[in-house]
């Protein structure tokens, strides 16, 4: 009986240790799934058209196609050079409601037509705004009917090890995926065959397949802290993520209304630190800024909205078009005060003009084309005749070749070009992104390469 009485004392108080959980309490809405309900919506599927199979040419980038022509099998399988086919393969994070979107680089290097899928299904067709293959990001752009949910951004550098992190992406094809694991590092530096891939990268044990790349990687508040870019195929649960950091600083300035609307308030910033601070005026852009304003002048908010980075007061810009005016609240030893900016459009320049004078290129006005069919190869400019003793000529560029990038611009039409080189002095370097495309019998073959010029 003793023993029966001491058992019974024993079951009800392991009951009443059962801690009781608070009417309406929803258990299973954890960390996890808010920071996933917070985050899903800015989360993209980027789907390309690839119309050519690319080997590369140039020594120096050979490294990075042998790195990824595992990835790319994984989706085109035995597809022939010059056969269609449309695959899901990688992810995307919308940066601002009006259609701007990271992924990696690699994820469209190779793409001659890019879809991009919203989470609600809804497609659009999107262009290339910028790239830059070493930090192996790109930015892209759709045009929505409305705003759409944009991802929030953490500090730079606000990073826990051992903290809970989730990668949200498009593995496989398999859309609105979700992995959960932890930081394993930070600063890392990712090597193949002896050659730095990146540099101060996150590393987590996050499941990150094929088709995550260019995806967020999350923390519990649902903030983005890197973008998933690669894995590492030999081990189990190791993969990299570019820091929030590097992608703050990008996308900031591909975000410039230079970049996107070719527009310019008539002065640059330049951070330092968490001050903003407006930079040289008038010489760089053409465009005169307003007398009101001085170099040195630190700018803490546009239109009362706050920005303590260019990334933000870029992306603050985007709402205004040209002519409009810009309220800005900038502070000096004098105090505070609110000065009006208007955003003007750059002077043209001449594509055409700039391609001859720097690089000793004349381009031709048709878009690029893959024969047989004549199907549009995508974009790029083809090189229409290479002046004689020019820069172009020494490095052994010919017409038919395709450029397809110059410095970090894609490049569609002449005025492109004429973005690209705007800066371009006498004696400055200049990095053209390549494509050339030979016929052999029923084959279609295409090379990518690049080629470091010196401006004349």
């Amino acid at each position: 009986m003793k023993f029966a009485n001491r058992l019974l004392c024993c079951m009800l108080l392991l009951f009443l240790a059962v801690p009781e959980v608070p009417a309406g309490k929803d258990v299973r809405r954890t960390p996890v799934v808010s920071a996933v309900q917070k985050a899903l919506p800015s989360v993209v599927n980027i789907g390309t058209e690839k119309l050519v199979q690319v080997r590369y040419a140039d020594p120096s980038r050979r490294f990075r196609g042998d790195l990824f022509d595992e990835f790319f099998r994984d989706f085109f399988g035995g597809a022939r050079p010059g056969y269609k086919m449309q695959n899901s393969l990688g992810s995307g994070v919308i940066v601002d409601p009006r259609g701007y979107i990271l992924t990696n680089f690699h994820v469209i290097e190779r793409a001659s037509k890019i879809r991009v899928t919203l989470s609600d299904e809804r497609g659009y067709d999107a262009v290339v705004l910028a790239g830059d293959e070493i930090n192996d990001l790109a930015l892209l752009k759709i045009e929505p009917e409305q705003p759409l949910s944009a991802a929030s951004f953490a500090k730079d550098d606000d990073f826990m090890l051992g903290e809970t992190v989730i990668v949200l992406g498009n593995p496989f094809g398999l859309a609105h995926t979700v992995t959960v694991g932890v930081l394993s590092a930070t600063d890392r530096e990712a090597r193949y065959q002896g050659e730095v891939l990146y540099r101060d990268i996150l590393q987590t044990d996050a499941a990150v397949n094929p088709g995550s790349s260019g995806g967020p990687l999350l923390n519990l508040d649902g903030e983005l802290i890197g973008i998933n870019v690669a894995i590492y195929r030999e081990a189990q649960n190791i993969g990299f993520a570019v820091p929030v950091r590097r992608v703050r600083e990008l996308a900031g300035a591909w975000l410039s209304p230079e970049l996107t609307r070719r527009l310019s308030p008539g002065f640059g910033v330049e951070s330092h630190g968490s001050e903003l601070l407006v930079g040289k005026t008038g010489e760089r852009t053409g465009v005169a800024a307003p007398a009101s304003l001085l170099p040195g002048d630190r700018i803490v908010a546009v239109a009362d909205r706050p920005v303590d980075s260019i990334f933000e007061y870029h992306r603050a810009l985007l709402g205004y078009e040209e002519g409009a005016s810009v309220p800005l609240t900038i502070v000096r030893e004098s105090g505070t005060s609110v000065v009006q900016v208007a955003l003007a459009a750059l002077p043209k320049l001449s594509g055409a003009e700039l391609g001859r004078d720097r690089l000793g290129l004349e381009f031709s006005a048709e878009p690029p084309t893959v024969r047989p069919g004549g199907a549009v190869l995508g974009q790029g400019l083809v090189v229409q005749s290479v002046v004689k003793d020019g820069v172009a000529a020494a490095a052994g560029l010919r017409p038919g070749m395709i450029v397809t990038q110059v410095n970090d611009t894609e490049i569609r039409t002449l005025d492109d070009v004429g973005h690209a080189l705007r800066d371009a002095r006498s004696g400055q370097k200049v990095v053209l992104g390549l494509l050339s495309v030979e016929e052999s019998g029923t084959f279609i073959l295409a090379q990518r390469s690049s080629v470091t010029l010196v401006a004349q």
